[in-house]
């Protein structure tokens, strides 16, 4: 039986956190209109991007009902993912993408102060670029934004022009 999308899922990491290990980190992801936001404090663990994976899932099925969708994930304290974390990561997007689920674009916002920012961040665009992704690092969340919005816009113009 089909469960019903629910319109404005609202979930943290801690909900979907199961296993013999716990989460390090956490993450409260929301929609704001046409906008996945995930609000993250790290570091991060595989337990930690497992429980993103579940705790996404409604929210992403929620932003494909409403049409084109962004990401804008901001990363507070620290960046730092362990290898297996990572090596998650990439699975989870791959997994995306074959549902359909996948945003326009994918937008990190990391001050210079976040722990391990610039470590993580060739190997956060790594991951998300070998899926195909467009991805894009900010510092700030105003250019992240505008950024995102352009995206929108511009997927907006191109279904109009089809």
């Amino acid at each position: 039986m089909n469960m019903p999308i629910k319109l404005n899922p609202h979930h943290t990491t801690d909900e979907f956190a199961v296993g013999e290990f716990k989460p390090h980190g956490l993450v409260e992801m929301w929609l704001e209109g046409n906008v996945l936001r995930y609000d993250a404090v790290g570091p991060f663990n595989r337990e930690l991007v497992r429980a993103i994976s579940k705790a996404q899932h409604d929210i992403m099925l929620a932003a494909k009902a409403r049409g084109a969708c962004v990401e804008i994930v901001t990363i507070h304290e620290s960046a730092l993912v362990t290898p297996d974390g990572l090596a998650e990561l990439a699975l989870i997007l791959e997994d995306v993408n074959q549902q359909g689920l996948a945003p326009l674009a994918v937008a990190y916002v990391m001050a210079a102060d976040v722990e391990g920012a610039g470590i993580m961040a060739p190997l956060f665009r790594k991951r998300y670029q070998d899926q195909g992704r467009i991805f894009q690092i900010f510092d700030r969340m105003e250019q992240a934004t505008v950024w995102a919005q352009a995206q929108l816009d511009a997927a907006g113009a191109q279904a109009a022009d089809e």
